[in-house]
């Protein structure tokens, strides 16, 4: 009988198994995104786990309350919180003030079952993709820009000093 994971067993292939197709491409993202997209996709992330918490509570009002899906915005936004790191700069001290607000206001949410707060989160968090958004673009112009000059130096086109 053939071991497990091996050619004609009944796991072969199952390594895989429950994964998601996009897994490995979100997997291949992550790894090769910068700091700041990274932050991007928790928000991004966020503001759609906002957009269901919202939905389930509309549509469900028997469950109100805490979720899965409230459980997993506390998670985002404390994963959010944690990444800003130095308390000495004022606008870290302000984004981290504003991350224990959502914390604070999600908890209070839950405590009511009130789905308008957490389409404010989302407002705030929708604000917050915004800005990240164009951080992401300055830093794809800047790359750009910096593979022309490194093709323009590798192709001999670089500076010539000559008369």
């Amino acid at each position: 009988m053939p071991r497990p994971s091996q050619p004609g067993s009944l796991s072969e292939g199952m390594e895989n198994f429950g994964r998601r197709s996009g897994d490995a491409y979100l997997e291949s993202m992550v790894k090769t995104a910068s700091p700041a997209r990274l932050r991007l996709m928790l928000i991004e992330r966020a503001v759609e786990v906002s957009r269901h918490l919202a939905n389930h509570w509309n549509t469900q009002p028997g469950k109100r309350g805490t979720n899965e899906y409230s459980l997993k915005l506390l998670e985002l936004l404390s994963e959010l919180l944690s990444g800003v790191t130095d308390s000495s700069v004022d606008v870290c001290r302000t984004v981290a003030d504003l991350y224990v607000f959502l914390c604070q206001h999600l908890i209070a949410a839950e405590a009511n079952g009130d789905s308008t707060m957490i389409d404010e989160i989302r407002l705030v968090l929708e604000t917050e993709a915004e800005t990240w958004r164009m951080v992401c673009a300055r830093e794809g112009d800047k790359a750009v820009a910096n593979k022309r000059v490194a093709n323009a130096l590798s192709d001999g086109g670089g500076l010539n000093l000559q008369g």
